[in-house]
């Protein structure tokens, strides 16, 4: 039974990242392919929840006062954004006065129903791109259930990680109690309580009665691969300039290539073996995101939509994963430097944006520094 709901919050899961992230999308003025549009949501969902999580983490509130906060929060983006949606669809209707409708109505519609009806031909006669689809469709699958089903990566990493949230379920705590041995702890390990990716999921299990261990392993893990896979899909289609076949193909190979190329230091074991941890999600959805959009800022460095998405990325990286505190900066100023070094000029506007991405993870990194050198301690 809770398979089936871990499934339906699976699927509310990616339907919430769509709208968020196509809303996300209207305000920027871009309209990416669906993957990225989901993506984008799940950068922006994050975002918000760390906004949210963190001071209430770090003043030690309980984890159902966080959860019902969130839902009440989470509501109201999501109307939002519905709204704005629907808004972005009127205003994309043509509109014709009643004259013009008169005299150019049925033209038009003529006109328009013989070019979506070519179009439509077009598409069903194309049996490779259909055939392609479903060999990535089929790809997609295997892969989720090499991820997920013959998932056998069971050590101290998974018991902290698991426990950690079923702790802070069963406790009604956040960071209070070591996750390992369920004791209280004397002082709160920011390593861990800067990054609110886990206590997402144990306010999901709070509210729904689900395992902790059950959600993670089985809507996180198998949404780390879809994300993944959309990412790679977003980047082929920019890189093939639209094309469907070769998009379809490339995923392919890739998925392949990950289930058979049995190598443990690779990102590809993460998704494939730890795939439920933020590590994985570092590894698989955050840093390819982070390239795919540098890569995009690279072949249009005055996209608005592309530095409003890396900013995104940036701001939301260590909400998903504290390994994202110093990858993600470096990506960032290695692609300044290099943009910098390709046309031996020094543009302000370009440096000013990057420095902008680097804002929300050397904040971070600031106050993980405290963190360590003792400057910072919060007891419990």
């Amino acid at each position: 039974m809770h398979l089936f709901l871990c499934a339906g919050i699976l699927i509310l899961t990616i339907l919430a990242y769509y709208i968020l992230g196509r809303a996300f999308c209207i305000r920027c003025g871009c309209r990416p392919v669906i993957p990225e549009t989901v993506c984008l949501g799940f950068f922006l969902y994050y975002a918000v929840f760390q906004a949210l999580a963190v001071p209430m983490i770090l003043t030690k509130q309980k984890l159902h006062i966080l959860g019902i906060t969130w839902a009440a929060v989470l509501a109201v983006l999501l109307a939002g954004a519905v709204y704005l949606i629907l808004q972005e669809n009127k205003r994309s209707r043509p509109a014709y006065d009643s004259g013009a409708r008169q005299k150019y109505g049925k033209i038009n519609h003529a006109m328009q129903a013989g070019r979506s009806r070519k179009q439509e031909e077009r598409r069903i006669r194309d049996a490779g791109l259909w055939l392609l689809t479903a060999l990535m469709g089929c790809a997609i699958f295997c892969e989720c259930a090499s991820a997920v089903l013959m998932q056998r990566n069971i050590g101290w990493d998974f018991a902290y990680y698991i426990g950690n949230m079923a702790t802070s379920v069963a406790t009604d705590t956040m960071y209070v109690y070591d996750g390992s041995s369920g004791l209280l702890r004397n002082t709160m390990e920011l390593r861990y309580a800067l990054s609110s990716f886990y206590m997402n999921t144990a306010c999901i299990s709070q509210a729904t009665g689900i395992s902790a261990l059950v959600l993670q392993k089985y809507v996180y893990g198998i949404l780390c691969v879809l994300l993944t896979n959309a990412i790679v899909y977003s980047f082929a289609m920019k890189v093939f300039r639209g094309d469907c076949k070769k998009t379809a193909v490339l995923v392919t190979i890739t998925i392949v290539m990950t289930i058979f190329w049995d190598v443990y230091d690779t990102s590809g074991q993460f998704l494939l073996l730890r795939n439920y941890e933020a590590k994985a999600y570092c590894a698989n959805v955050v840093v390819p995101m982070t390239g795919y959009l540098l890569y995009r800022l690279w072949t249009g460095i005055g996209e608005k939509s592309s530095w409003a998405g890396l900013f995104l990325t940036a701001f939301a990286s260590v909400a998903v994963s504290m390994s994202s505190l110093v990858i993600v900066p470096v990506m960032i100023v290695i692609m300044l430097l290099a943009h910098m070094a390709v046309e031996k000029q020094l543009d302000f506007a370009v440096i000013r944006r990057g420095c902008f991405c680097l804002l929300p993870n050397v904040c971070y990194m600031a106050v993980f520094l405290c963190y360590t050198k003792g400057w910072l301690v919060i007891r419990i």
